[in-house]
């Protein structure tokens, strides 16, 4: 059994996005990113490195919404630790994020961007019954 392992951090994006299509046939496309997430205080302070992927309609609208280097965001993901070998040969760890869903945090959108974008979550009228978007 596949127990997804759900992450919300909150975060900067390290690199600006690119929207690749993937090669296996479905075309499907993605962007893929590293995301730095400050930790601790003071003298203790220091980041911990995400790679987040994010797929499909979302990745798109993420590339519309000028997500780019240094842009603040909240994620909420599945979070896989990988073990990768290094080029000397010893051993690590890679934590990697399938993103569920994404959103600006405050005060990081863009100057010049407002509210009003086809960033925005969809009207309340299209979230189902009792404003949830599923039954």
């Amino acid at each position: 059994m596949n127990t997804p392992v759900t992450i919300i951090t909150t975060g900067r994006v390290t690199a600006d996005l690119q929207v690749k299509t993937s090669q296996n046939g479905k075309n499907t496309q993605y962007v893929q990113f590293g995301l730095a997430v400050n930790k601790g205080f003071g003298e203790k302070s220091h980041p911990n490195f995400y790679q987040c992927i994010l797929f499909g309609e979302e990745a798109l609208r993420m590339s519309k919404a000028k997500v780019m280097k240094g842009s603040l965001i909240q994620i909420i993901g599945d979070l896989d630790l990988l073990e990768i070998t290094r080029k000397d040969g010893s051993t690590g760890w890679i934590a990697k994020v399938t993103l569920l869903s994404w959103s600006y945090a405050p005060t990081s959108r863009p100057k010049g961007e407002t509210a009003d974008a086809e960033t925005d979550l969809p009207p309340i009228e299209n979230c189902g019954q009792n404003g949830l978007p599923f039954q």
